[in-house]
């Protein structure tokens, strides 16, 4: 790692804990000690404490990691999609090593930023890809470079997804509930 906490057990920090990150969370601290947890929402967050006591709460992860950056070796980012960027870049330019949910970015340039930087601070990053590592995606990938196919022109994507929130927006709009930190 980083150099702090060379003889012991990695000290992570989860940003992101209901959702995908209550599973990031639950794996990661199965890896290493829960040093902090990180969500917007308190009642998310109380729930994840129950798991992890001795976890420092936070709403904000600018303040966690503020707070707890030189005792964390390494984060999860498992937030909604806009923040993936800039939580890992803001934990990177702190030494740590990050896992971050996908999409990682919103561009080339943001994936080069992060790319370089983890680069050259010599950080372990790597992004949750969950299927997309299982041999059939791996053979697509080696027929389109192969170039048994030709010199790809085009792409068309589509998505089977049939969990979340697959309804119509709803037609009136709840109050921010007391729990969830808006800011």
């Amino acid at each position: 790692l980083s150099g702090q906490n060379l003889n012991g057990r990695v000290h992570v920090a989860s940003i992101g804990v209901g959702g995908k990150g209550d599973s990031d969370c639950n794996d990661a601290g199965g890896q290493g000690d829960m040093v902090a947890i990180c969500d917007v929402d308190m009642n998310t967050l109380n729930k994840k404490g129950e798991k992890f006591p001795n976890a420092k709460k936070y709403q904000d992860f600018r303040k966690m990691l503020d707070e707890m950056g030189s005792s964390i070796d390494a984060v999860t980012v498992s937030t909604p999609d806009h923040m993936h960027a800039p939580m890992a870049m803001s934990a990177m330019r702190r030494g740590l090593h990050v896992y971050g949910q996908k999409p990682l970015t919103h561009d080339i340039y943001e994936t080069r930023q992060l790319t370089e930087f983890a680069r050259e601070k010599k950080l372990v990053t790597q992004m949750g890809i969950q299927i997309h590592s299982y041999k059939v995606y791996r053979q697509a990938v080696a027929v389109v470079q192969s170039g048994v196919i030709g010199k790809v022109r085009e792409v068309h994507t589509w998505s089977s997804k049939k969990w979340g929130d697959t309804g119509r927006p709803p037609e009136r709009r709840d109050p921010v509930p007391a729990s969830l930190d808006w800011n």
